[in-house]
């Protein structure tokens, strides 16, 4: 939120903070707080409006329990770096499919001088399952399941039931966070049976 004269800030990262936001409030209540906002600072008078200003419109539209997001995006410079490690499908007997995705999560946040410190998870981050190429040039292909889940552990695996057969799942699988390296958060999903592990399991039908 303190940034001057860094045009990445303002049309990539600051774009990307913004779509990042609707999703988790919803298109209309985070309307309704720029609605405010406008109507709040237009055809102001010196001096004028800033971004904490902005923030305490824009705060309303967060429920109490999401209002971290809010530092994540603007107050603080936070990295994550998510990964799919492995996933696997098995087929239910009504014909539906159970994908076992395991992943791996961490976050940071880093100063005005990109020295980084790791934080604590506690975040709703998407957990998605995709299909056969929809579209040319998808680079997923037909989403199947997009879920947004509790991640507090750094390694965790998700079960997902789906209605069609699985070709690729991930975590933030639409890169709507800032990634250190959004090229490996969806891996292919195969068929078989997911391997033993001690991670925790958290499961979405």
């Amino acid at each position: 939120m303190l940034v001057e004269n860094q045009q990445y800030i303002h049309y990539r990262k600051g774009s990307l903070a913004m779509y990042a936001l609707r999703d988790y409030v919803g298109e209309e209540p985070l309307n309704r707080a720029l609605a405010a906002y406008v109507a709040a600072v237009k055809f102001q008078e010196p001096p004028y409006t800033y971004t904490r200003e902005f923030l305490d419109y824009v705060k309303r539209a967060v429920p109490a329990d999401r209002q971290s997001i809010l530092d994540d995006l603007f107050r603080n410079i936070t990295l994550y770096d998510n990964r799919a490690k492995v996933a696997s499908w098995t087929k239910r007997d009504d014909g539906k499919y159970v994908v076992s995705l395991q992943v791996t999560a961490a976050k940071f946040r880093a100063d005005g001088q990109g020295k980084e410190t790791a934080e604590t998870l506690d975040d709703w981050i998407d957990i998605g399952v995709f299909g056969d190429q929809e579209l040319k040039g998808s680079s997923q292909g037909k989403l199947l399941s997009l879920e947004k889940h509790h991640i507090d552990h750094a390694d965790e695996t998700f079960t997902v039931v789906v209605g069609e057969e699985p070709r690729k799942a991930g975590i933030d699988p639409l890169n709507k966070l800032i990634d250190r390296n959004p090229e490996n958060n969806v891996t292919n999903v195969t068929a078989g049976t997911a391997p033993a592990t001690t991670t925790v399991v958290k499961t979405s039908d």
